[in-house]
């Protein structure tokens, strides 16, 4: 910091000061507390000027000591242990970005040599590659370790404080329509076609429903109990509580499971749904899909379409939307309709006929009148 002189000033919400001590310039924050930035100044330029004059530094320990010094890949590392009761597909997940984008760009620097140009610039980098959302996942990451660098101050100030995230573009809704949805099924192979059948007409994640075990399911109570997601090999509880929730059978769902009921599936560990031999499915099968709507003659779309398509579906037939976001398991109705406010029914004269029935004949008449 050549050429900074001794102060005090704020960067965001937090205060800092920058003195000068025994030829080495230090840097301290005091996050909110300005007053408590500008006590700590004075009284350093006070002990300052003692150790000049008699050249005993005793009173500026704090700020004559070496700092700490720590490579990213190092504090990574901490952090990764320190989170280790995290479920296993989020650690999984946290190592992947370390070993594809963090640790190639940051893992050797020392946290206290990262700068504000040096993220600025990675995350410029990494949007050539990848999406917003994805970009925004992977800097979040990097984030939640430079926190942590601060909080043990390691670093004086955070170098991704001042790097925005990017605008992420808002999920494309491209739902089927009912008759382009039962024409894809029907050219779903049959061993996978009751899975998506049950996609199509429960509103459930693939990952839900890969993890879903013969005693979920309760057909004399026409019940599915969601309590659990497998990603690639490994099951964990939901992300929150709320995700785990009991959804009712559509006659077409429990056709669908009845059949598959019929199976053997003795040696299957108890999953509903499996590979052609007998494994249980650890990632989204976009492969059968993608045959399906090609053999259908329907443009293409993900197959994680048949949510949307579910929400859909059940909006156009009137289904209440407070309905429809419990059983999606949204957080707040308001995503429920920011998703899908274009396929709610318009049922005002519904509306206006039901208010009609509140009134008396003869509240009626003299409205007639």
């Amino acid at each position: 910091m050549a050429g900074v002189k001794d102060g005090i000033w704020k960067r965001g919400n937090n205060w800092y000061i920058s003195v000068k001590v025994n030829g080495r310039r230090r840097v301290k924050s005091f996050g909110r507390d300005r007053k408590a930035a500008e006590l700590a100044l004075a009284e350093i330029l006070k002990h300052r000027a003692v150790a000049n004059a008699t050249n005993d530094w005793s009173g500026l320990a704090e700020f004559t000591k070496p700092k700490p010094r720590k490579t990213f890949s190092e504090v990574a590392e901490d952090y990764l242990a320190e989170r280790a009761s995290l479920k296993y597909s989020t650690l999984r997940g946290y190592r992947e970005v370390l070993k594809n984008y963090l640790l190639p760009s940051f893992g050797k620097m020392e946290v206290s040599d990262i700068t504000e140009e040096d993220v600025a610039r990675f995350q410029a980098e990494v949007s050539k590659d990848v999406s917003a959302v994805r970009t925004n996942n992977i800097m979040g990451l990097l984030r939640y370790i430079m926190k942590v660098c601060l909080r043990r101050k390691l670093i004086t100030e955070n170098p991704t404080v001042g790097v925005r995230p990017l605008t992420e573009k808002q999920p494309d809704i491209d739902p089927l329509t009912k008759e382009e949805l039962e024409l894809a099924i029907s050219k779903i192979a049959p061993h996978y076609r009751p899975l998506f059948t049950c996609l199509a007409w429960t509103g459930a994640r693939p990952n839900e429903l890969f993890a879903l075990r013969w005693k979920d399911i309760d057909f004399n109570r026409g019940e599915i109990r969601i309590n659990k997601g497998r990603v690639s090999g490994s099951e964990d509880l939901p992300k929150t509580a709320s995700s785990s929730r009991i959804i009712q059978m559509l006659s077409i769902v429990r056709t669908a499971l009845e059949q598959l009921k019929g199976r053997d599936t003795a040696n299957l560990d108890g999953y509903v749904f499996t590979t052609k031999s007998g494994q249980p499915i650890d990632k989204h099968l976009d492969h059968v899909w993608r045959t399906a709507l090609r053999k259908a003659g329907l443009r293409h779309r993900p197959s994680y379409q048949l949510r949307h398509t579910f929400a859909s579906l059940c909006l156009q037939s009137g289904v209440a939307p407070g309905w429809l976001a419990n059983v999606l398991r949204h957080s707040t109705l308001q995503t429920t309709f920011k998703h899908y406010a274009r396929f709610i029914k318009d049922t005002c004269r519904e509306n206006e006929a039901r208010m009609e029935q509140l009134l008396t004949p003869s509240e009626r008449r003299q409205a007639k009148a």
